[in-house]
């Protein structure tokens, strides 16, 4: 019975061993036949909005590498770009270096600073003949004036220096010309970028470069692991930046944030003093959007602004004044809406939320238009309430009494298409018509109409 049993225990410890052994025997061939990425490519372009190199731009890579890991899928990222600033350039490199799929770079025109950087980590870089590439010296932009200074700070550099060459040597890239990038400034074309081996390879259009790298092994590293993966490539499908991106970079440029920044300050500081406490909440917006540019994090502007549209609404609704409040509320509404970020590790119905924005801008610009043609409204009555007045020797206007007017009694008077509360030293029968003769603030003095 002892013997039987413990053949049985070798029989069992002697499957597992052969378990493990296939498995460890299927992950080598894996590891040396590499991984497939086969199918259409995602494709996204740091350029024109996004192609300053910032935080909308960090978010908007975040989003599609997710997406292409999703879809087990390359990702193809097509640069021209003047750079930007080295907090989002680090967190790019990083999650492209740490990417589980092939990240390809193709640079269309130019990749300076900021941007000669980042396509370090890429797995392939292809860039056109005539495309430039360098300059990477990091420099300090005055916010007021607009004037940079070049940056000498050898603490500063020999930082920027060790980042940027060891992602090219991780990639098998030129790291010495990469270093001139950032201490000489030096720039290259792309037939000299390819030749100091800074890039890969050169091409003229997207569907060359596919046709160029389909076939080709590169190898993976994130985690820990280190695997290859071959490239084959059929199409590519772009993914632009959702709505909130490109509002969030609109909002993060230099010039527009000093307008709102202008705006909201002194707008706020014209309203205190003029005691037009109505106004203030249409300051704070803009001083709420302007904070975007000073690095708040874009997820409670987006609370904040929702919380506050709503609240204004609600006075708008319980307390009409003139309706600036009400408009207040709907702006703050709509960028609330569309700063309201889309969960990047999903993408299951992206466009329901585009769509649902899309909506909220309909409907609030519809209500913005509305509160301002009442605006209107209420600026023209007023105005023609002023030229209402009594000229002496000149042509009284003429209306007519709604109610019985009275000496020491008020009653309602039809005049040039407004009604107004009217007082007189006589009888007037309602429907007689009635002459002004004078005015006390928003009260007519009238009498019978002389024939």
């Amino acid at each position: 019975m002892f013997i039987h049993r413990l053949i049985k225990i070798n029989l069992f410890f002697i499957l597992i061993i052969m378990v493990i052994s296939s498995y460890n025997i299927l992950l080598h061939i894996n590891s040396d036949n590499g991984t497939l990425f086969s199918g259409n490519a995602i494709i996204i372009k740091i350029d024109g909005v996004i192609g300053t190199i910032d935080v909308p731009t960090e978010e908007y890579v975040k989003q599609a590498i997710a997406l292409a890991e999703n879809r087990n899928v390359p990702l193809l990222i097509v640069v021209n770009s003047y750079g930007g600033y080295i907090d989002p350039t680090i967190n790019i490199a990083n999650m492209i270096l740490e990417a589980k799929i092939p990240v390809i770079g193709f640079i269309t025109d130019k990749a300076f600073s900021a941007a000669s950087i980042i396509i370090q980590p890429m797995h392939i870089v292809a860039s056109t003949p005539h495309s430039v590439i360098g300059a990477a010296q990091p420099i300090t932009i005055n916010p007021v004036t607009g004037q940079y200074e070049f940056i000498n700070e050898s603490k500063i550099i020999n930082s920027v220096v060790a980042m940027a060459t060891r992602y090219a040597e991780i990639r098998g890239r030129n790291a010495t010309a990469v270093e001139m990038f950032i201490r000489r400034n030096l720039v290259l074309n792309g037939e000299e970028a390819v030749k100091y081996n800074v890039v890969d390879l050169i091409a003229n259009n997207l569907n060359e470069l596919i046709s160029n790298i389909n076939g080709e092994t590169v190898t993976l590293t994130y985690s820990g692991i280190k695997k290859n993966a071959t490239i084959n490539i059929y199409g590519y499908e772009e993914f632009s930046p959702p709505m909130y991106i490109q509002v969030y970079a609109y909002l993060r440029d230099s010039t527009i944030n000093s307008i709102l920044w202008f705006i909201g300050f002194f707008g706020t500081f014209i309203a205190l003093l003029s005691g037009r406490i109505d106004i203030l909440p249409f300051t704070f917006v803009f001083l709420l959007l302007a904070l975007i540019g000073g690095g708040m994090n874009i997820n409670i502007i987006s609370i904040i602004l929702l919380a506050l549209g709503s609240i204004l609404i609600t006075i708008e609704i319980f307390t009409p004044g003139y309706g600036i409040i009400g408009i207040s509320g709907i702006i703050a509404l709509i960028f609330g809406f569309l700063l309201m970020p889309i969960n990047p590790a999903t993408f299951v119905y992206p466009g329901i939320f585009e769509s649902i924005r899309n909506l909220v801008l309909i409907i609030g610009s519809g209500l913005s238009a509305f509160f301002i043609f009442i605006i209107y409204k209420v600026i023209e009555a007023n105005r023609k309430r002023r030229e209402i007045t009594y000229v002496p020797g000149g042509r009284p206007s003429i209306g007519r009494a709604i109610d019985r007017i009275e000496p020491g009694k008020k009653g309602f008077v039809f005049v040039d298409g407004e009604y107004w509360y009217a007082e007189s030293g006589e009888v007037i029968e309602a429907g007689e018509e009635v002459e002004v003769t004078g005015r006390k603030e928003f009260t007519l003095i009238v009498r019978k109409r002389r024939r």
